[in-house]
């Protein structure tokens, strides 16, 4: 195929957030009327999201992953949101907008204040809600709207997931299982043929969940990254010609020592005033009411091993990007993002005591993604 060689390597360069609202320019989708990543035109795209496929983490395994190598050369190379989590990318990615603009900021967040100090405070998690949360309208919506043929092939169990329902209402979803490759393209090469202009849209989480349980730097890692080499290869030979194939990720990811992990709970400077934590451990939310003294204590405790903003200076620092002032108060009173690979933990998530790998900081690592070409 013809080369659409882009690399932007210095933070000016385009974002995952710009990739539906570029296809939809192709597609002649009415307000989406200009293509920031370089796109070839095309009236059918697919576009796979592999969860956790990292722009550097596929440099180094390029070996591992040949159909990738293979068109690398034509990848533009992007930034993800803010903070570098699933949730909060992938309604970036839906929805082309940033985490403060889109509401949801990070991997959990709470959602609404109690407006009595008798009521519980609670964070949500959007992953594993039930119901959507309140966020913007999703480009895939626009796109059917506009006569565009758009399908979700996303494993069976996500289908009717209320993170699900948030990047769509409007397209046709497909429910597959990813451990029947084969059948698995038939489905998207199925869906690729409706209509006169097309969109179909592929999650694939494996990569994400191996790097989370062994870690990226572990033979698992590289092995599961072949298995999803295979598949994207596969895929490709399956389709039509006039199909333009889009692969990208969310996010990368680190790995994290155990000297380098800090359980807040244990700490008393950390935990004093803190009322409810949320986000991730490479990307805490801590509400408090005092968040002034909350702020000058992790600074001190931490130095240079972390940054630590309160909401409004994130704000003003664009963290979160444009922020919407109707979802600030999700963001956390005081916003903590580690400065190299390190990770504060607390047993309110004792899932993130398992984890080897880990994301939501700001390293080259985990915030630059591929878009390969093909």
């Amino acid at each position: 195929m013809m080369s659409y060689v882009n690399d932007f390597t210095n933070g000016d360069g385009p974002h995952l957030s710009d990739l539906l609202p570029s296809v939809g320019a192709h597609l002649g989708v009415p307000g989406l009327d200009q293509d920031l990543i370089g796109l070839p035109p095309a009236s059918r795209y697919v576009v796979v999201l592999v969860d956790g496929l990292g722009w550097d983490l596929l440099m180094r395994a390029c070996v591992d992953a040949p159909y990738a190598a293979g068109v690398i050369g034509d990848a533009v190379r992007v930034d993800v949101c803010r903070p570098t989590t699933t949730a909060a990318s992938l309604m970036s990615l839906w929805t082309g907008a940033s985490p403060g603009e889109h509401g949801i900021v990070g991997f959990s967040f709470e959602l609404d204040r109690p407006s009595r100090r008798s009521q519980p405070s609670q964070v949500i998690t959007p992953l594993f809600v039930e119901e959507p949360v309140p966020s913007l309208p999703p480009v895939m919506d626009r796109m059917v709207d506009a006569g565009v043929a758009v399908s979700c092939v996303v494993p069976a169990e996500h289908v009717a997931s209320g993170l699900t329902r948030m990047g769509t209402r409007a397209a046709h979803m497909i429910g597959v299982d990813i451990s029947k490759p084969h059948s698995r393209c038939r489905e998207i090469q199925q869906a690729s043929r409706r209509g006169q202009r097309s969109l179909v849209y592929v999650y694939e989480p494996r990569l994400d969940q191996v790097g989370h349980k062994y870690g990226v730097a572990s033979d698992q890692w590289r092995a599961t990254l072949a298995i999803i080499d295979d598949f994207l290869f596969d895929l490709r030979q399956l389709l039509d010609d006039d199909v333009t194939v889009l692969v990208t990720g969310d996010h990368g990811m680190v790995d994290v020592a155990p000297e380098d992990r800090v359980v807040i709970d244990d700490d008393p400077v950390l935990r004093d005033g803190v009322r409810l934590v949320g986000g991730e451990a490479r990307f805490r939310h801590l509400y408090t009411d005092q968040p002034d003294q909350v702020a000058r204590r992790w600074r001190d405790r931490l130095q240079d091993r972390a940054s630590v903003m309160t909401r409004g200076e994130a704000v003003e620092a664009g963290i979160f990007g444009r922020v919407d002032p109707a979802y600030a108060p999700r963001i956390g009173d005081v916003v903590v993002q580690p400065t190299s690979t390190g990770a504060y933990l607390t047993r309110s998530f004792p899932g993130e005591f398992y984890l080897v790998g880990m994301h939501g900081g700001w390293t080259s690592q985990e915030r630059s993604v591929p878009i390969l070409i093909d």
